[in-house]
């Protein structure tokens, strides 16, 4: 089955700004009845997925079956601590930053931040809404039995010929990986803990059942397009110089700063 263009535009646009849900999605509340719905930077189809991504690996190809068998360890073999740390970050993008930005992320501490972030999410779903109503790459759970699943019960049972799916590329690995990228522009100092947690977030979505990895692997490649991409646009470039200002007054410096939780690599926590 070919899932629908609007299918598939209504489940990213809820990430992307375009409904109320959006703002429960990526700022982890709702957002207030009646506020326009965020604008991007650039004009819609300036980045193309097409030329940064190929096809999704082929179903029961080598990669393919890399895909599926680490997809099953990391449902199967992470600890109960990780695994509920997966399940926050399906439900939310920006709070879980904040950490390793030293700063909230929310609309009372980083007004201009959040402003500028929603506009860029703005701009990183086009590209993967393309991506995933072209290539249809059926999910995880469309093609075996999960351990579990974030935020979702009950378990869905495997379907016996999987057509049509969303898996490719990870809608919620591009706005973590954008997330990460621009947040690392604004606080550089910080670059390291903060594109950890970038990654960290993408194989989040491994770990819950919703994507493999090359999903994600394709979203980072998409993210850093968008960045560079907004980086040479001036109205971006002035925002960004607005929530460098913004940062640089409120937040806490990197040498005072509460260090992010040190914990063992999530590949090494499944060996």
């Amino acid at each position: 089955m070919i899932i629908p263009r609007r299918a598939i535009g209504l489940a990213l646009f809820a990430l992307a700004g375009l409904t109320p849900a959006a703002a429960q999605s990526l700022e982890g509340i709702k957002r207030p009845e009646g506020e326009p719905k965020p604008v991007g930077y650039l004009p819609k189809g300036s980045i193309d997925y097409r030329l940064l991504v190929g096809p999704p690996p082929a179903a029961e190809s080598i990669l393919d079956q890399v895909d599926m068998a680490i997809s099953r360890r990391f449902q199967a073999d992470v600890p109960a601590d990780r695994w509920a740390a997966a399940d926050l970050d399906s439900k939310s993008v920006y709070p879980r930053f904040a950490e390793a930005f030293g700063k909230p992320i929310d609309r009372a501490h980083s007004p201009r931040l959040i402003h500028l972030l929603n506009r860029a999410m703005r701009d990183a779903a086009d590209p993967v809404w393309n991506g995933k109503e072209s290539f249809q790459r059926p999910r995880p759970y469309q093609r075996y039995q999960l351990v579990r699943r974030c935020g979702r019960t009950p378990i869905p049972a495997p379907e016996s010929e999987p057509r049509g799916g969303s898996s490719y590329p990870s809608g919620h690995s591009v706005y973590g990986w954008a997330t990460a990228l621009l947040l690392a522009e604004v606080a550089p100092a910080r670059a390291p803990a903060i594109l950890e947690r970038g990654r960290d977030y993408a194989l989040s979505r491994v770990i819950c059942g919703y994507h493999f990895p090359s999903d994600t692997d394709a979203s980072r490649v998409i993210a850093a397009a968008v960045l560079t991409r907004l980086n040479a646009d001036p109205a971006f470039l002035a925002d960004l110089k607005a929530v460098r200002d913004e940062y640089g007054v409120a937040a806490t410096p990197a040498a005072e700063a509460p260090p992010v939780a040190a914990r063992k690599p999530v590949e090494a926590q499944a060996e």
